[in-house]
């Protein structure tokens, strides 16, 4: 017993390293969706709950461990606090729907899959961070191409696009991206390193699954995750240019935090009115005439449903299983629909105002404090890029919700309680500031 409790304790990082891998792996839903799936016509195990409780199952050790470490106090005090009362209010809004059974398991997971996202922010730096994501979606993608190389089971959809091991082509799509843009990253560092002999080989390794990670996703046939990429790359060269004039300038950081920030937001803000308001033109431009494939019928229908009960909403994830909603006026178009195909919407909808103006201040509030140190050191824009991808993203899909990664991942990349590790060379940083210097910046900064 001794030696065992030795071997784990000088290997403890090591075994935590892997563990953070094959928790994202799992939350790309795609690897337990598939073993259950596969199961089930062997045996009368129903799929549902299987894999529901491995969700759980797998994200328990990082409940355990961020609640045994904790976050640091400055966080707590910052934006945990709107973050804690938007997946409070989820939980309570479950008491007004007539499904509050399934309601409650929706908005358990929720909280559950923000805490691992807690756990992984605040345990590894950006360097491991990028790598552990990498990792996990390389394997995704790896198992993908295997699938359907074989002619697994539902590896391809009614249409030729290519599904892997996920559900869908749209859930293939953001792996397949998020595997190429971290294995650019890492890809990136490679080259840069003084350490050639050995790194060029591990170079080559990341190129071939960088185009790997093309084929499959150009087979995937999804188009969401291409322009939530160009989005996230437009918003990490803002803020990296933005970083450098601050380097050279030395202009205040409290100053770029004041102005730049609100800025950025409303920018942002704009665009996606536009883009909102303007989406059957911008549509045609693409010659297409499908509108978001019937999206917009049902972002029309979550915002009439958000108008009747605007204030405390239908219920996390209950409106589309309650008759009430459903059948309001024109339901036949939406008849079997489970979600509004938009993120936010789906806040609105199941939230209301309340559940809405809570997520936007923990998004406001945890991207001012990672701006902070985005500025200090522009090698961390990355974080911004994934928080933008994900937000972006979830204009098409309901990727904030409970046992997915991309929602773990956005928690992570906004808990800045290990943007910089004190005493730790950022591997992926060529900002002159040393480590210890920028915390002390940041940490001055932050409000």
């Amino acid at each position: 017993m001794i030696a065992w409790r030795s071997i784990v304790t000088r290997n403890w990082r090591s075994i935590e390293y892997v563990y953070a891998i094959a928790l994202v792996f799992a939350l790309t839903q795609g690897p337990v969706y598939k073993i259950w799936r596969t199961a089930e016509f062997y045996t009368p195990i129903p799929i549902a709950p299987t894999w529901q409780a491995t969700f759980f199952a797998v994200q328990i050790p990082a409940l355990m461990l961020i609640a045994r470490r904790g976050l640091n106090r400055d966080f707590r005090l910052g934006p945990f606090l709107p973050l804690v009362g938007f997946l409070l209010w989820m939980m309570m809004s479950t008491t007004w729907t007539n499904l509050s059974r399934y309601a409650s398991i929706d908005s358990l997971s929720l909280a559950i899959t923000a805490g691992a996202g807690l756990y992984l922010g605040s345990r590894f730096s950006s360097r491991h961070l990028v790598v552990i994501v990498s990792t996990a979606m390389q394997l995704g993608v790896l198992l993908s191409y295997f699938a359907v190389k074989r002619l697994w089971t539902e590896s391809l959809d009614g249409e030729g696009d290519w599904t892997g091991i996920y559900f869908n082509r749209n859930s293939l799509g953001p792996v397949a991206m998020l595997g190429l843009i971290t294995g650019c990253a890492i890809a990136l560092s490679l080259w840069r390193s003084r350490r050639k002999p050995f790194h060029l080989h591990v170079l080559a390794l990341v190129c071939v699954l960088i185009v790997l990670d093309v084929v499959v996703y150009v087979r995937s046939g999804s188009s969401t995750s291409l322009g939530a990429a160009v989005v996230a790359a437009l918003a990490s060269a803002t803020w990296v240019v933005i970083g450098r004039w601050h380097t050279k300038t030395g202009a205040p950081l409290e100053a770029i935090q004041r102005v730049a920030y609100p800025t950025f937001v409303a920018l942002t803000l704009l665009i996606a009115w536009v883009g909102f308001r303007y989406q059957s033109a911008i549509v045609g431009l693409f010659g297409k005439a499908d509108f978001f494939n019937g999206r917009s019928a049902l972002w029309h229908y979550s915002w009439t449903g958000f108008l009747e009960r605007p204030i405390i909403g239908w219920g996390w994830r209950a409106a589309w299983s309650t008759p009430e909603f459903l059948k309001r006026d024109l339901w036949w178009t939406t008849a079997g629909a489970s979600w509004s195909h938009n993120a936010f919407l789906e806040i609105l909808l199941g939230g209301g105002l309340i559940g809405g103006v809570l997520f936007a201040s923990y998004v406001l509030w945890a991207g001012q404090r990672t701006i902070a140190t985005v500025v200090s050191i522009p090698s961390e824009s990355w974080r911004v890029g994934m928080a933008m991808f994900v937000l972006v993203a979830c204009t098409q899909e309901v990727f904030i919700i409970g046992h997915h990664f991309l929602w773990l991942l956005f928690i992570a990349v906004l808990t800045p309680q290990s943007l910089i590790e004190r005493g730790q060379p950022q591997e992926f940083d060529s900002h002159p500031m040393r480590s210890d210097q920028a915390f002390q910046q940041i940490g001055r900064a932050h409000v």
